[in-house]
């Protein structure tokens, strides 16, 4: 009996989910699309060395309530494939609030080159990206109702078996 109610509203749990799945798409691709121009980026960068440091300074454009993974590059200008990421630093690197003019980094290079760099050329890259909380309310969602309605299914299927089954039993043999 209880089979027989839910059975009536599966064509309507196939409809409602289906919205509910393209939309879950069309948010996939929309994470998924590339920089836009609002992106936040690191310019004016300057450096200097001072005793066994490298001193950057950059400003970053962005929205100051936003948090921001900042990481640098050294490249040199005359040698594309040369790229060195500093790793002993400490400063506005890493992931924190660091929207707004004169950040400074740190970059005690010994601890990571001990030879040092020889010549000139040497610039870096300051690469930003914006750390924004993703809101997983719709996968939540989604999720739970799909659950839901494959619950419902396999119920709904296994009473159409039942059901079957009980009402195809074969025939008692005959009595001698």
């Amino acid at each position: 009996m209880i089979f027989q109610r839910l059975d009536k509203f599966r064509k309507p749990l196939i409809i409602g989910l289906l919205p509910m799945i393209m939309l879950l798409i069309l948010r996939i691709e929309s994470f998924a699309q590339s920089e836009s121009s609002d992106e936040p980026r690191g310019t004016n960068v300057q450096w200097s060395i001072k005793n066994e440091a490298i001193f950057i300074t950059y400003d970053l454009i962005g929205d100051p309530g936003e948090k921001y993974d900042v990481r640098i590059i050294m490249k040199r200008e005359n040698d594309p494939s040369f790229s060195a990421t500093p790793v002993t630093t400490e400063g506005d690197i890493g992931e924190g609030f660091f929207a707004g003019n004169n950040r400074t980094i740190r970059w005690y290079f010994r601890h990571d080159y001990p030879q040092g760099f020889q010549g000139e050329g040497y610039y870096f890259e300051v690469r930003v990206t914006n750390i924004t909380p993703r809101s997983t309310w719709l996968y939540y969602a989604i999720g739970g109702t799909a659950v839901v309605a494959g619950v419902i299914a396999l119920i709904v299927s296994g009473s159409q078996s039942k059901s079957k089954s009980s009402s195809e039993l074969p025939l008692p043999p005959e009595r001698p």
